[in-house]
């Protein structure tokens, strides 16, 4: 009967739909962040200063060397950056020019970023391939702030 076969039909869909749903999850015991917010970016980023999640991931705990003991504190530093000012609690990425007396502090400063002289930054996460022009300060007051500065590198 034609009316049999399109329920078995049906019925045969239903299963393979209700098959197809079944949610898996998996218990994670040490580190999760999910990165959906900038807020949540930054926050990821920073948890990496703390000794128990960086030997988490990498085993054991990076060490940073210099030769004024006080220009970088409880900081990540990528290859190829050079450092001129202070650097507290925060994440250098590639290539990172820090110009004299600068001080970054809680921060992440993406990769291939210069910081021209006297510059000020604190609570805030800089873009990509920017030049910060000297004697400016980004502070981010309420939260994390986002700097975007797209000035041209040698015309400081």
């Amino acid at each position: 009967c034609a009316e049999d076969d399109r329920h078995d039909f049906v019925t045969d869909i239903l299963i393979r739909y209700k098959n197809l749903k079944k949610i898996y999850g998996y218990k994670i015991k040490d580190y999760w962040s999910n990165i959906s917010t900038v807020d949540a970016y930054y926050q990821t980023n920073m948890d990496f200063l703390k000794p128990e999640v960086r030997e988490y991931f990498f085993r054991t705990q990076p060490s940073i060397y210099s030769k004024v003991s006080d220009m970088v504190k409880n900081s990540l530093v990528a290859s190829g950056s050079i450092i001129n000012g202070t650097v507290e609690n925060s994440i250098l990425f590639k290539k990172t020019f820090v110009g004299n007396n600068c001080v970054i502090k809680n921060s992440i400063i993406l990769n291939d970023v210069y910081l021209g002289d006297n510059v000020y930054i604190e609570n805030c996460i800089v873009e990509s391939r920017d030049t910060i022009r000297a004697n400016t300060r980004y502070v981010g007051e309420n939260g994390v702030r986002v700097v975007v500065e797209k000035n041209e590198r040698y015309a400081l």
